[in-house]
């Protein structure tokens, strides 16, 4: 194990050099594969063709993705290399983004992106998160997936939520849900947290995806999507192949035989998919008020720093609550490594905490082929790793937050 503290400055400097040239060549060994991003042009090309923008197999997403997803087409019809090479560049860059708007949250100071990608991120325990997020960081670029620019939504409208770029923010956030919908999950805590103004906004946005599919589908070619698309689509139930690493998939896993028809692990026993659904709402219940219980008086007082974790909190939850969630998707858990990181580099992490984050790291970060083969890592999938190891980072989250509360971080502003 690296002891990143023996580690000179420059030292440091050269292995965060190092991880942004792999990240590079790996990206451009990629930059040919169609991945999720032939989904994108596909739908935006049957927008232009004025086609059923549901007979491509691989348009999962709201009627309104397709309308976004027109400019991705026009520059893939012009040339195919070039729009990949932009739309690879375009995620790099919100990749980058994420982590300055992370770290400008918790060190309440503005950053330049040449400070960012030369000193801050050569700081012992950011440059440890750093190579924390690789791995799902290179699932997007593998993909080519949008759930980077999603994450980039989220972090922007978190860090602006009461300031003036209240407005952009939030209307970027509700053009998010109603592209891919499952940011919607930051918006109980925004009504948690009475944000009325920038929640208006989000609302705003979400209705402009809305406004755009009547003007280009009309009115009742948009009614027959939607409902295409929440009753044949949203509304079935999901995969549970092992690569869907979704509460809802994971526990089907677990505790049904439809498990033995497409996986190779026996489950634990069988309940119908009714009672299944059930116990994830009470789980969802039962965090909802353990965290409740530990900060009822912090959610009153509204500090802007408790405000701030908790969205952070949430992100982490994201790839574990959507129903269909692939590895790429614990791209979600970056703020969560950059906070838990972050504590520990300014010693506010007990020793539990850092054990259990150590635990979810192993489970997200190291169950990969790349370390143990594939065989391996399909025997971990089964059995819902990168679930249980979301879910250790949430209780790691929690308790840290625990403590700043018991250290009076928190204070009533």
């Amino acid at each position: 194990m690296i002891h990143f503290k023996s580690f000179t400055q420059n030292k440091r400097r050269v292995l965060l050099y190092l991880i942004y040239l792999l990240l590079f060549v790996f990206a451009l060994t990629k930059v040919k594969e169609n991945g999720d991003f032939i989904g994108y042009v596909n739908a935006g090309n049957l927008v232009l063709s004025q086609g059923d923008i549901y007979s491509d197999v691989f348009n999962t997403w709201p009627p309104a993705f397709s309308i976004i997803s027109v400019p991705l087409a026009i520059v893939n019809n012009f040339s195919f290399i070039f729009v990949r090479v932009i739309w690879m560049g375009f995620i790099f860059f919100c990749f980058f983004f994420c982590i300055k708007s992370c770290l400008e949250i918790l060190n309440k100071t503005q950053y330049t992106y040449k400070a960012l990608l030369t000193e801050v991120l050569a700081t012992p325990f950011y440059l440890l998160a750093l190579f924390l997020c690789c791995r799902s960081f290179m699932d997007n670029i593998m993909y080519m997936q949008i759930n980077v620019v999603m994450l980039a939504a989220c972090c922007y409208y978190i860090q602006h939520i009461d300031d003036k770029k209240t407005v952009l923010s939030s209307v970027l956030l509700g053009l998010s849900i109603g592209s891919k919908v499952y940011n919607i999950l930051l918006l109980p805590v925004a009504i948690l947290f009475r944000k009325w103004r920038s929640i208006g906004y989000v609302l705003l946005g979400f209705g402009i995806t809305f406004l755009l599919c009547l003007l280009v589908f009309g009115v009742q070619q948009t009614i027959d999507y939607q409902n295409h698309w929440y009753n044949v689509i949203a509304s079935v139930k999901q995969t549970i192949v092992h690569r869907n690493q979704s509460l809802i998939a994971g526990l089907v896993r677990m505790f049904s035989n439809e498990n033995l028809a497409v996986n190779s692990t026996a489950p634990i026993m069988d309940l119908p998919y009714s009672t299944i659904n059930s116990i994830q709402i009470y789980i969802i219940g039962l965090l909802s008020a353990i965290y409740l219980f530990l900060f009822s008086g912090l959610v009153r007082s509204a500090n802007k720093d408790f405000v701030f974790h908790s969205f952070l909190l949430v992100l982490t939850m994201i790839p574990v609550l959507t129903p269909v969630s692939w590895k790429a998707n614990y791209i979600f858990t970056l703020p969560a490594f950059f906070f838990i990181c972050h504590t520990i580099q300014n010693k506010h992490a007990t020793r539990a905490i850092t054990t259990i984050f150590i635990l979810s790291c192993m489970a997200l970060c190291l169950s990969n082929e790349t370390f143990i083969g594939r065989p391996a890592m399909y025997f971990l999938e089964n059995y819902n790793v990168l679930i249980v190891g979301g879910m250790l980072l949430f209780f790691t989250q929690l308790m840290q937050m625990h403590v700043l509360k018991n250290k009076n971080f928190y204070k009533t502003q």
